[in-house]
């Protein structure tokens, strides 16, 4: 779409990890006529960002190759290229099969792969630029909005699209005795070459039990660890094995959605035990809600979706986000010959004994303990809350009441249509968010298909305001 200087359309996508590809796709797909879209990525690979790459070759995905949907018009997408000669892993995970857990780096040349083509050859004769560098800043000019880089100079966009992630961890225990000059502390969980300065009979306290955990603990087995691995959090949930894949499924069959966070609960266990009771699997339950989150979660009233993200999250992450069977064998097998423990309690300080950490903590039940470790590693997970980032780009914005926190604190205020909202609650015209960052609106924007969906529907509403068509429908709805 060029303007009246015959000039395309800029849209300018902040983050050019799996999000910031999958929508710089869409657009391409579905512009109505020509736009220069620019990536601004740090990375030198575009798509794979910080679950895709910032990772180890030992790294799976977390579900089958077939379920890793970026298309929702062609599902199978991933799995056919996967089975291109060339794709597939060298090593598959038993001799003669396929393994449909690919590791993650593969994913992340796909959706490299994805990039490169869509900016060889798309329907709208789209432009799509990786420009290396981090955005830094933004600002409201008038020819469109000024994207301050690091590196390079100033770009201006019509439109800005935000589609950053969350930030490493936060380390929220106290230090003492000189316990932060120790080596290895691990402030952030996915520095790899951190984790393997780790001695491989090092006792290990890992702070944090969910994917981050799974990932870090095997990372430490492929580098050959063989000491002590002991994981504390507040509840010591673990993420569940994968089951049957059922699609079919409707929670609501039969019934209203429920209205309150107690009423999702009750439904939940109720269908779960009919499901076993029937010689079912529960993840299909689990599976039935999340294919339908993103239309139920805006008919919640906003103190119910509260209490579900307060109350209710750590356990529909462990729940929802499953891990590979290779991944629960490993952590199976680990609590069972000892090597691994996992306890629910709270960290209370960190110091030092000689060349040791000295942690303090507080199992759930029971008086304070002390134990002696030789490594930290904090996998407590990404901290969602805007106002906690230290990305530049988002405090620039947020300084200059651009954009907000939503209500949740899960991310960006944004509306049906993914615009970012102002300071004041007003729509920041031509300024959007994609992925993790505007899953306020829908409940869910981390998993593949969920993100990916949500890309395209923002796609779809600049495409629609660029042809001068009215807004496309919000998501998951006619």
């Amino acid at each position: 779409m060029s303007d009246a200087q015959g000039r395309y359309r800029r849209i300018g996508v902040v983050g050019g990890g799996f999000t910031g590809a999958a929508f710089a796709v869409h657009l391409a797909r579905l512009a109505p006529s020509p736009v220069s879209i620019e990536i601004i990525e740090p990375r030198e690979q575009l798509g794979a960002g910080l679950a895709y790459g910032s990772c180890g070759p030992e790294h799976r995905i977390n579900v089958p190759a077939e379920r890793m949907t970026v298309f929702a018009q062609d599902p199978q997408h991933f799995a056919k290229w996967l089975a291109r000669d060339g794709n597939a892993p060298a090593t598959p995970h038993r001799a003669g099969e396929p393994d449909p857990y690919a590791p993650r780096r593969v994913f992340g040349a796909y959706m490299s792969a994805l990039v490169e083509d869509a900016a060889q050859a798309n329907p709208s004769g789209s432009t799509i630029r990786h420009r290396r560098d981090t955005a830094v800043g933004l600002s409201r000019t008038d020819s469109g909005w000024r994207v301050d880089l690091r590196t390079g100079g100033p770009a201006v966009f019509d439109h800005v699209v935000v589609c950053s992630t969350y930030g490493a961890p936060p380390f929220r225990w106290p230090l003492s005795g000189g316990a932060e000059a120790l080596p290895h502390l691990v402030r952030n969980p996915w520095d790899q070459e951190a984790i393997a300065a780790i001695p491989p009979d090092a006792d290990i306290a890992i702070i944090g039990t969910g994917l981050t955990m799974c990932d870090a603990v095997v990372t430490l087995r492929t580098n050959g660890h063989r000491g002590r691995v002991h994981a504390i959090s507040r509840r010591a949930l673990t993420p569940r094995p994968h089951a049957g894949f059922d699609t079919e499924y409707d929670l609501f069959e039969g019934t209203s959605p429920p209205s309150t966070a107690l009423g999702l609960m009750r439904l939940l266990r109720s269908r779960i035990a009919n499901v076993e009771a029937a010689g079912g699997e529960w993840q299909t339950v689990i599976d039935s809600l999340r294919r339908k989150l993103h239309v139920y979660w805006k008919t919640l009233p906003l103190p119910e979706q509260a209490k579900i993200a307060r109350r209710l999250r750590p356990f529909w992450d462990v729940h929802r986000f499953r891990i590979a069977p290779q991944v629960a064998d490993l952590i199976a097998s680990g609590r069972e010959s000892g090597w691994l423990t996992i306890s629910p309690g709270h960290i209370l300080g960190i110091g030092s004994t000689q060349d040791r950490f000295r942690i303090d903590w507080r199992p759930r039940r029971g008086d304070p303990r002390r134990e002696e470790v030789d490594a930290i590693i904090n996998c407590t997970g990404p901290d969602s809350d805007i106002l906690h980032s230290g990305n530049p780009f988002l405090q620039s914005a947020l300084q200059n009441g651009y954009l907000a926190p939503d209500a949740l604190r899960a991310g960006l205020a944004v509306d049906a249509h993914g615009r970012l909202l102002n300071r004041s609650g007003s729509v920041s015209p031509c300024l959007w968010a994609a992925g993790p960052f505007a899953r306020a609106v829908v409940g869910e924007a981390t998993g593949v298909p969920e993100a990916s969906a949500q890309a395209r529907h923002v796609a779809e509403a600049i495409a629609s305001e660029l042809s001068g068509s009215p807004a496309a429908s919000p998501l998951g709805e006619p």
